[in-house]
């Protein structure tokens, strides 16, 4: 019979996996998890991870305890990078402020957790509004804004990516231990009948 293709490889077209043999089955499940997380993250979709944790679920009995770490390791990174995130605003927002004594903070009050979307232009017209700037000032702060976009930009796609896996996990894992408390109280509900009887 021959042997099923690594749906992983063909995914990403001829990117081998890498060599997990050397590790137990539960590590082995962990490092590959670990892995297509990463590649998630460079690919820019949470896809190969969903059919990893739906693989995992599918087993007889289902893999929870390396779901239940991924689903662990998964929620710190997702804390540290909404942490990054706020860290890029506020220190372009400390940039601006000490080098054209600038305050950003009330353009940015109504949308801070996605700052890095406000349109670039609209803000130096709302800056242009507080204080005149050269046009060399006015370049030097486009500059600025536009580093600042682009890194928050890929730290809140990377802050979505881990999101969406990471519910995923933790909704498997809460229908699993429901039906798990279940069959459990259905087992117990039978082991008393049968010693009434």
């Amino acid at each position: 019979m021959p042997a099923r293709p690594n749906t992983y490889m063909i995914a990403l077209g001829t990117t081998p996996m890498p060599d997990f043999s050397q590790l137990n089955d539960s590590e082995a499940l962990l490092a590959q998890g670990r892995d297509l997380y990463e590649r998630c993250i460079q690919l820019g979709s949470p896809v190969l991870m969903l059919e990893f944790v739906e693989e995992q679920i599918a087993q007889d009995p289902p893999r929870t305890s390396v779901l239940r770490e991924l689903c662990d390791e998964l929620q710190h990174k997702l804390m540290a990078l909404n942490e990054t995130y706020f860290e890029a605003r506020d220190r372009v927002l400390y940039i601006i402020r000490k080098r054209f004594a600038l305050d950003l903070d009330p353009l940015l009050a109504p949308k801070p957790d996605v700052y890095h979307q406000l349109p670039i232009d609209d803000l130096i017209n709302n800056i242009l509004q507080q204080k005149p700037l050269s046009s060399e000032e006015q370049s030097h702060l486009r500059r600025i804004l536009k580093v600042s976009h682009v890194m928050a930009g890929q730290v809140y796609n990377d802050a979505s990516i881990t999101q969406q896996i990471h519910n995923v996990l933790d909704e498997w894992l809460r229908a699993l231990a429901t039906q798990n408390a279940r069959r459990t109280g259905e087992h117990r509900i039978v082991n008393a009948s049968d010693r009434i009887q």
